[in-house]
């Protein structure tokens, strides 16, 4: 079990750094708000006692009703995410919502979920970014 601690503890390590570098790719003067991490680990199924794990990492962010819509946001993040290595994968996604999308990346076997809230302002402008690791191996 110590071994997939050790693996939890790398994943962990992993998504929260990439999750501070999407959070810091929003300006400062383009930032409302943003929460605090949302999340932690998880047990990969039911039939699990304590392992396999995996974690999730989820941080919503609230862009100043000034700045640049959410989807625009979005937009613009895109070919920042896939320089970073991040895949979309279409295939995942579906349809928008009335007042909601998402959109999906894959990185190896992390998924990251951009939620973008399309509501108009006076409604908050939000974005909802998650982050999954891999589950840990069971067979160390």
């Amino acid at each position: 079990m110590a071994s997939q601690e050790v693996q939890l503890r790398e994943f962990v390590d992993q998504a929260d750094a990439w999750g501070a570098d999407i959070i810091a790719q929003v300006p400062e003067d383009e930032l409302a708000s943003v929460t605090g991490l949302i999340g932690g680990s998880r047990q990969a199924g039911a039939n699990y006692e304590e392992w396999p794990q995996y974690y999730y990492w989820s941080q919503i962010v609230e862009l100043d009703p000034g700045a640049r819509t959410p989807t625009e946001f979005a937009d613009g993040l895109e070919p920042w995410l896939e320089e970073q290595g991040w895949v979309r994968n279409l295939d995942s996604e579906f349809p928008p919502g009335k007042q909601t999308f998402v959109r999906d990346y894959v990185r190896g076997q992390y998924s990251l979920a951009v939620e973008v809230y399309t509501a108009s302002p006076p409604q908050a402008q939000l974005l909802n970014f998650r982050i999954v690791t891999p589950d840990t191996d069971p067979t160390p």
